[in-house]
């Protein structure tokens, strides 16, 4: 997928943004990604995943309109991470305690109108199955404020501009409005 397309829409930036600043704050972290929604043992067995492995989701996105007329949306954010090994668990809590400290009140992933995480919580992802395959998956999730969400994805005409949902758009400056 092109680099335009990941970050078309704020919550698509969003999400780049975090994958960003946890691959820069966890250099031993080996895969780090994007991931739709919950990662679960099917998800661990149709993706390739090279551990210890994070993968970000946005689970869900409750938009509320502001005076201004813009949308804001309350995101509920999810590190998952994966590990393998001896020292599974020990890994696992590991990775979870750093991602939850890199949620500090300040943290904007380098971005700007979004409020600080809230709500942060730490949960492991235990069943048999996941246990029998040697694998510890854990989870961070926390909440997050977007602001001004649709900026930069409409033309003036109030059309989503053409080739955002192409993957061989390679550049703004190719867009055209009808």
């Amino acid at each position: 997928m092109s680099q335009t397309v990941k970050n078309a829409g704020r919550i698509n930036q969003f999400r780049e943004a975090v994958i960003k600043n946890l691959k820069r704050a966890l250099p031993d972290v080996r895969d780090c990604s994007c991931q739709f929604g919950r990662f679960n043992l099917e998800e661990l067995e149709t993706q390739m995943l090279v551990a210890p492995a994070i993968r970000v989701a946005v689970l869900e996105s409750r938009l509320n309109s502001v005076a201004s007329g813009q949308q804001s949306a309350d995101l509920h954010l999810g590190a998952f991470i994966i590990t393998t090994g001896k020292e599974r668990d020990v890994q696992s809590w590991l990775l979870a305690e750093a991602i939850a400290v890199l949620c500090h009140s300040g943290q904007l992933w380098g971005l700007t109108h979004l409020s600080a995480p809230r709500d942060v919580q730490i949960e492991p992802i235990i069943s048999a199955a996941i246990k029998q395959r040697g694998v510890s998956i854990s989870v961070v999730e926390w909440h997050q404020d977007l602001h001004h969400l649709g900026q930069d994805i409409f033309c003036d005409e109030g059309q989503l501009k053409t080739g955002l949902l192409s993957c061989d758009n390679e550049s703004w400056d190719n867009e055209v409005c009808p």
